[in-house]
């Protein structure tokens, strides 16, 4: 979506909310306050994560096991059709960057619960293409969300996306590595930042970690102490 269309978007969801009362963004139910978008029914239903949960372990073992990445932190459980799915959507192609934060927010509160504290905060980014088509890269608008949590420092601009990869969705886990292989480098003057540090790499969702693998090699290629990946949720590759 380029500037334009997302302004539109924009206007259009104003106007909306001026004339008919705001609704959640995943049942459709009234909201008494239209900057919430999600109802706290609609927030309870997206089942949550925890260290022992089984797609958590296996997720963190497949993205460990490349030896780019020192843990894993993540919030929710990706469900097809479900409320986070309807976030995620509303978040990355209808402009609604409050809902980034918000999840930010949440996914703060769950590194201070499992003692998670790096130096900073690196968001995926996007490349300058998709950048342009959507105005905003939602993984920044996420890693503002633990910043404003956690109170730990966002750099949205050390890592540089190099070329524009295909997407992921229906690539096998084979494909989306060598899809991703040198996909990301680090800026003029950001290993300066990053030495020494402890990286917080974050994304909406993890599926398959090629995409943070692929960013945490570039980080300990800058000289960064080690990363940890961050995502929103997580997914099974057959769930997105």
């Amino acid at each position: 979506m380029n500037f334009a269309a997302q302004f539109t978007h924009r206007v259009a969801d104003s106007l909306l909310e001026f004339v008919y009362p705001p609704v959640c963004v995943s049942c459709n139910r009234s909201l008494e306050d239209g900057s919430q978008k999600v109802c706290e029914l609609c927030w309870n239903s997206i089942q949550t994560l925890n260290r022992n949960h089984p797609l958590f372990l296996d997720t963190q073992q497949k993205l460990l096991a490349a030896g780019f990445l020192s843990d894993v932190v993540s919030a929710y459980v990706f469900q097809k059709e479900g409320a986070f799915q309807h976030i995620a959507h509303y978040l990355k192609y209808r402009g609604y960057e409050s809902l980034g934060v918000e999840l930010g927010k949440r996914l703060g509160s769950v590194m201070d619960e499992w003692g998670v504290r790096p130096d900073l905060i690196v968001p995926i980014p996007l490349h300058r293409v998709k950048l342009r088509e959507r105005g905003y890269n939602q993984a920044e608008m996420i890693a503002n969300g633990i910043s404003s949590a956690t109170k730990i420092p966002v750099f949205a601009n050390i890592i540089l996306r190099r070329r524009h990869t295909q997407t992921q969705t229906k690539l096998n886990l084979d494909e989306r590595r060598k899809n991703m292989e040198d996909a990301f480098g680090i800026a003029v003057q950001g290993s300066e930042k990053i030495a020494g540090k402890i990286c917080l790499i974050v994304d909406d969702v993890i599926t398959t970690g090629a995409t943070m693998n692929s960013c945490a090699e570039a980080l300990l290629r800058g000289n960064a102490l080690s990363a940890i990946a961050a995502s929103a949720a997580l997914a099974q590759k057959d769930s997105v």
